[in-house]
């Protein structure tokens, strides 16, 4: 009966397995200018916090803004400043049960998720992923794609006025497969992270093409990018504690009642009031 619901009230992608339906993607937290592009009919809107969206969007954040998306799969993506993501695919079977951010260890759900950063940097924190059901998450970018199998990660892919591309994947937990960029795919383990330099063409459109071979370098994750990581998370966790997923279609993602009026700010309030560019 649950199932047939849910079929009832929202669409099936064809590509899907059978019986997913089209997950659901929370922005928990939105500082500065984000917008949101449904390519279904390209129609925009600028996110505000808690908004919600779903596979086929296309989200951006300008200079000085961010966002994070909670999925209802478990996943979390902190996407940083002037960055581009595509959401290419999220599906994932319905579930009956209460999802709670604040406690999940795995995936409420079997789920495929397919992102693309065409610009830009993201942290990312996957729960555990049931791969031997099938579920699946990966991150693509113009040199190559991240497939994560329950971790956190780092990416960044930056081309510059120079004809240079630089891409950075990082490890902060579990393990990442990295394929495309060479013959060979790269297993980045936690701790480590790949360095790439390419040259590239940038046409018109924005669209990048790959001119040579890359310049493939793995080591130790640096000082600096294990405190950016370390920032994000933190950041993550704070931010998606209070969101429960009744469904892979509905959140009760509201957050908490608002202390009195003659309360003091708590720290995080305070800091986010601080630190948002837009007051939020």
């Amino acid at each position: 009966m649950l199932l047939c619901g849910l079929a009832g009230l929202f669409a099936i992608s064809a590509h899907g397995q059978q019986g997913q339906v089209a997950g659901r993607i929370v922005a928990a937290k939105v500082r500065g200018t984000v917008t949101a592009v449904n390519t279904a009919d390209n129609s925009r809107r600028d996110l505000k916090d808690n908004d919600a969206i779903s596979e086929k969007y296309v989200v951006t954040t300008a200079q000085n803004s961010s966002v994070i998306l909670v999925f209802s799969n478990g996943s979390t993506i902190n996407l940083a400043q002037d960055s581009t993501l595509s959401i290419e695919q999220f599906l994932q079977d319905p579930f009956a049960t209460s999802y709670s951010m604040a406690t999940a260890t795995s995936e409420p759900s079997t789920s495929t998720t397919k992102l693309t950063l065409s610009r830009g940097e993201l942290v990312g924190n996957v729960k555990h992923l049931n791969a031997v059901g099938g579920s699946s998450f990966s991150v693509n970018t113009p040199v190559g794609a991240a497939g994560i199998r329950g971790t956190t990660f780092r990416i960044v892919f930056r081309p510059d006025s120079s004809g240079k591309a630089f891409f950075t994947l990082s490890t902060a937990e579990g393990e990442v497969i990295l394929t495309g960029t060479t013959a060979q795919q790269v297993q980045v383990a936690s701790g480590k992270e790949v360095v790439v330099t390419v040259d590239v063409t940038v046409d018109a459109s924005g669209k990048i093409t790959v001119t040579a071979p890359p310049v493939v370098q793995t080591q130790d994750i640096s000082a600096a990018n294990q405190a950016v990581i370390a920032a994000a998370a933190q950041e993550i966790i704070v931010t998606h504690a209070d969101i429960v997923f009744t469904s892979a279609t509905t959140s009760n993602s509201t957050p908490p009642p608002p202390p009195p009026p003659d309360a003091p700010p708590t720290a995080v309030q305070d800091q986010q009031k601080t630190t948002s560019g837009d007051g939020k």
